[in-house]
């Protein structure tokens, strides 16, 4: 907790007292500690004990303070997220996961997006309507095994006299209405692809990509990464791998909860882009490129570009060839290709150039899902051990998957050899990561 501002949190507490006419002693009545204790919290110049957690509700009741705001004064919730996603993530986690934690704010934030898919089925095992639920996860890679998401399929009782339409917007608002917006879910309408035979109503669960805040420790002295990649590049796996590995928090705006619009969710995302915040990693969604979004201004940030080979193209092209159609492109192929030329990096700017190679990732005629997550997560790993040493830290990543490679001696695991490479570039010119 190196970064507890002790004396911008102490000062909220003793003002939000003031202002509601509480003397100390009756502020700690409420809260439900001796004074001594309620003095302690306000008057040490250091991060309190975890035994603060255990009021925290009363104390945002009693000082007039929310328990976001708290966190925030506290530099535990930065003002970049102070979204209402991660306003919900971090208040319910403090409820539900300080009670289990040693290293509380760790352990709560792990809660959060360890756990989403108990929490919907949860909600939904809860509900005074007998649904049956049927649960799948998505999971791929041969030697880094990553979750991407649930589904959690919803099948309505018989004498349910609802069409789906109707089931949907049950569901969606009166079942999981606290819960669908901060956990970024969404009825899946494409097809299910690790799932034969699914039911017709079902529910994608972020996992792995799912939008969270940073772990409060440890700090790592970087910039913020924005990672620029094309349709099907699998930037945003890549974006939440790094975020994992350097205990950043991590955006991805297609579980951001934004609105069905296109102009309204272009103009969030662009609003959320303008300022760099710290210790996040944003993926920046590629198919927004095509309708207005521009690339942000990179000043203070770590560009990563991913690129892909021909095969890589023509795949992306054809599994989103609704959406580059409906952006306006006859040819599918074209839409690839402007997405691409759409990325770009302002002259000077040192950057990762991530190179996802169809050699690694084409198995015969077909894409190997499992050969692509194992490309991308060592990619990531490559990207990971170049901050760490930028930032004179060892190069053994901090969290997530990437983790699982390091070996009881404290070694990272020999990377295999990939076609596809990570290199660092200024401007024009390359230079070996």
């Amino acid at each position: 907790m190196t970064h507890w501002r002790a004396d911008e949190w102490a000062e909220a507490v003793r003002a939000g007292i003031r202002a509601r006419g509480l003397s100390l002693d009756e502020a700690a009545r409420r809260i439900g500690v001796p004074t001594s204790t309620l003095r302690s919290w306000i008057e040490h110049r250091h991060a309190p004990k975890v035994t603060v957690f255990d009021h925290w509700p009363q104390l945002a009741e009693v000082t007039g303070l929310g328990e976001a705001e708290l966190l925030r004064v506290a530099g535990v919730l930065p003002e970049s997220l102070a979204s209402a996603v991660h306003v919900a993530q971090a208040a319910k986690a403090l409820r539900e996961g300080i009670d289990r934690a040693g290293q509380f704010l760790r352990q709560a934030t792990a809660l959060v997006y360890s756990s989403p898919g108990t929490q919907v089925a949860n909600a939904i095992a809860a509900s005074p309507t007998d649904w049956e639920m049927r649960i799948r996860s998505a999971t791929r890679g041969d030697e880094v095994r990553v979750t991407y998401h649930h589904y959690v399929g919803i099948v309505p009782p018989r004498d349910l006299p609802y069409d789906d339409a109707e089931v949907r917007r049950v569901i969606e608002h009166d079942v999981l209405g606290e819960l669908w917006g901060p956990l970024g879910l969404y009825w899946r309408d494409a097809e299910v692809h690790d799932w034969h035979e699914p039911p017709r109503l079902v529910i994608q669960v972020p996992e792995q990509e799912a939008t969270r805040p940073p772990v409060p420790s440890p700090v790592v002295a970087a910039p913020p990464v924005v990672v620029l990649s094309p349709i099907w590049g699998y930037g945003e796996l890549l974006a939440s791998l790094v975020a994992d590995g350097l205990g950043f928090g991590n955006v991805d705006f297609r579980y951001f909860g934004l609105p069905d619009a296109m102009a309204d969710r272009v103009r969030i995302t662009a609003r959320e882009l303008a300022e760099p915040a710290p210790r996040l990693v944003h993926s920046v969604p590629p198919i927004m490129l095509l309708h207005g979004l521009a690339v942000p201004d990179l000043t203070g940030r770590l560009p990563v570009v991913v690129r892909y080979g021909p095969r890589m193209r023509a795949r992306a092209a054809r599994i989103y060839r609704s959406a580059l159609l409906e952006a306006g492109f006859d040819d599918p192929l074209e839409g690839a290709r402007a997405i691409e030329k759409a990325i770009s990096v302002p002259p000077g700017c040192a950057y990762f150039e991530v190179t996802l190679a169809d050699e690694d990732v084409f198995d015969g005629d077909r894409p190997s899902l499992d050969r692509l997550n194992d490309a991308v997560a060592w990619h990531a790993e490559h990207l990971v051990e170049q901050v760490l040493l930028g930032a004179g830290l060892p190069p053994v990543p901090l969290g997530g998957p990437l983790k699982r490679l390091v070996l009881p001696s404290g070694r990272v695991r020999r990377p295999p050899v990939l076609a596809g490479r990570v290199v660092r570039r200024v401007a024009a010119g390359p230079i070996e990561a």
